[in-house]
């Protein structure tokens, strides 16, 4: 693991990256957990990836409603400002897409597991105590560890859950984060809190499906 005290002017150019590959053993230990495995050898059971599913949606739907309360709260700086009301669209869109594929009008009866409760208090956590540039942080490690598990996980075309995995593949979502932290995690104090906060939560990811 790199320190931020030992980070580079070439490293400082992609602080999305380098947070990433200081978490990197997080998401390898993910990759090889007995929910993803169950996945490869086709053993998985229906009621135990329903019940992954609906705790995703949970994810989803309490991560939106922060999203929301962040896009009324921060006002400045701009480009800030219109990367959260934009995560904010698409997070609400993609819930409601999922809401809809699922025929589920709200998810108020389902309770979140205590891995799925302790992910969601770390987002609302780092949102009532810290710049809302670590949010951004906090924000990253689903689509940054959804994306790197879904390209090395080894599914064939003809698995039911293949179009899940094709679907986080792309990784596009991680564009819009690289300028925002490039620009204002610019000292050694602030990418070391940014460090700790994505290690948190790759922890969170890791987490979530070690007990699904």
């Amino acid at each position: 693991m790199t320190s931020a005290a030992s980070f580079t002017a070439n490293q400082m150019d992609d602080v999305s990256d380098y947070l990433w590959n200081n978490s990197l053993d997080l998401a390898k230990e993910t990759l090889h957990l007995e929910f993803l495995n169950k996945l490869k050898s086709y053993t998985m059971k229906a009621e135990r990836y329903l019940k992954f599913t609906l705790q995703d949606m949970v994810y989803l739907d309490g991560v939106t409603a922060m999203l929301k309360e962040m896009s009324e709260k921060v006002t400045e700086p701009e480009d800030l400002k219109v990367f959260i009301e934009g995560r904010h669209s698409s997070y609400k869109k993609f819930r409601d897409s999922c809401l809809q594929s699922l025929f589920i009008k709200d998810l108020n009866s389902i309770e979140p597991m205590p891995a799925m409760q302790k992910y969601l208090d770390t987002y609302r956590e780092v949102m009532k105590e810290s710049d809302p540039v670590y949010f951004v942080v906090a924000l990253l490690p689903c689509p940054r560890a959804w994306s790197w598990i879904a390209q090395n996980l080894q599914l064939p075309k003809h698995s039911v859950h293949y179009i899940r995995k094709s679907d986080s593949e792309s990784g596009q979502s991680e564009k819009h984060y690289r300028p925002i932290l490039n620009k204002y995690l610019n000292s050694t104090e602030k990418l070391q809190k940014a460090n700790d906060i994505f290690r948190r939560q790759m922890q969170n990811e890791h987490d979530f499906f070690y007990t699904s």
